[in-house]
């Protein structure tokens, strides 16, 4: 491998630069062209910890099993979640990464708790809080209980290269955080009213069922509050396929920011979304056109665009190319070296 590198650097660079010099530029390209394999050492897992509420696994919160993982991790550790309610909040902290939670459905396995942001900031009132990159969720239900009185998180997500397939999200406003860098969710399920999809995350959401839980003597509620302050950072959120489904109405998303960007691609809506589709929050009319809040083919009683705001983008003004599963959150392949759980 060192000589066939080598082989890569022009005769005059290879007769001045001092060995030691050569020596990190082939070790830097060879690191790089081997970047996506060396993620958690590859897509076989390393150790598997059993969670059980009755002791028949190593642990009996999820918590302490996290906890027993070295720090920092570079390895796959899987942790199997039996049935039960937990009820506790969970952290995987920032040295933490490779972690797969498997649960046995997310009927099952459900893990709960009821903070509020009052005291506490939004973020920190979620039940579960994950900040490493490279971490797996798979058939758990993540939940909120404290109800209407203000922002209670069900999950916060801040780690690259998230993948979350078959959960749930519950609660009321803010329930999910899908805030920075790239996440991936697959048949799965968010419910709540006010902004319960939020924050800054660049996150793909494909075949995920959404439902609106507002009262219908409340107020209109709103499914995403996307955020983004620049057009040219490359987050934002696409629903490809699913459904929305619920009481009273909601509209499809508010603006968290200049240049929010959520795009509905193919996803079926209930009567629950209302005629405008989308609200400009504390933009005025003219801020908004720069946003991209947009639909493409999407069917049911509340896709009807005739009377949606006049700043949502058409769908022929889009890139669709821009927002396929491999462009949006997949361009180095990093969902295809997964491991199989």
């Amino acid at each position: 491998m060192l000589e066939e590198e080598k082989k890569r650097l022009s005769p005059t660079m290879t007769m001045f630069l001092p060995i030691s010099m050569m020596f990190l530029i082939v070790l830097f390209m060879s690191c790089f062209s081997l970047g996506r394999a060396i993620d958690c050492g590859g897509n076989k897992v390393g150790n598997t910890i059993i969670v059980d509420q009755g002791g028949k696994g190593a642990f009996k919160t999820v918590q302490a099993a996290i906890d027993s993982v070295k720090n920092p991790n570079d390895q796959w550790v899987l942790i199997k979640i039996n049935p039960g309610v937990y009820k506790e909040k969970v952290f995987i902290h920032p040295r933490k990464p490779c972690i797969i939670l498997k649960g046995f459905g997310n009927n099952s396995t459900i893990i709960t708790y009821n903070d509020a942001a009052n005291d506490i900031g939004t973020s920190n009132s979620a039940t579960f809080h994950s900040s490493p990159p490279n971490v797996i969720l798979s058939g758990i239900t993540f939940k909120n209980t404290h109800g209407y009185d203000g922002p209670a998180v069900a999950a916060s997500l801040y780690g690259d290269k998230t993948a979350i397939f078959e959960c749930s999200f519950t609660g009321y406003q803010d329930t999910l955080l899908s805030s920075k860098r790239r996440q991936y969710f697959k048949n799965c399920y968010v419910e709540g009213e006010t902004d319960f999809i939020f924050g800054e995350g660049q996150s793909y959401f494909e075949n995920c069922n959404i439902n609106a839980v507002q009262a219908k003597s409340k107020p209109i509620g709103f499914v995403t509050a996307q955020r983004r302050d620049s057009p040219n950072k490359p987050n934002g959120y696409v629903f490809k396929g699913g459904r929305i489904d619920g009481n009273g109405q909601v509209n499809l998303g508010r603006p968290w920011g200049p240049y929010s960007r959520v795009i509905f691609w193919e996803t079926y809506f209930s009567s629950v979304v209302t005629p405008q589709g989308w609200d400009q929050w504390n933009l005025t009319t003219i801020q908004a056109q720069n946003t991209i809040f947009a639909e493409v083919n999407c069917t049911g009683p509340g896709a009807s665009t005739e009377k949606r705001v006049g700043w949502e983008k058409k769908a022929n003004s889009l890139n669709l190319n821009e927002y396929s599963l491999s462009s949006f959150v997949n361009k180095d392949g990093w969902l295809d070296n997964l491991p199989s759980i």
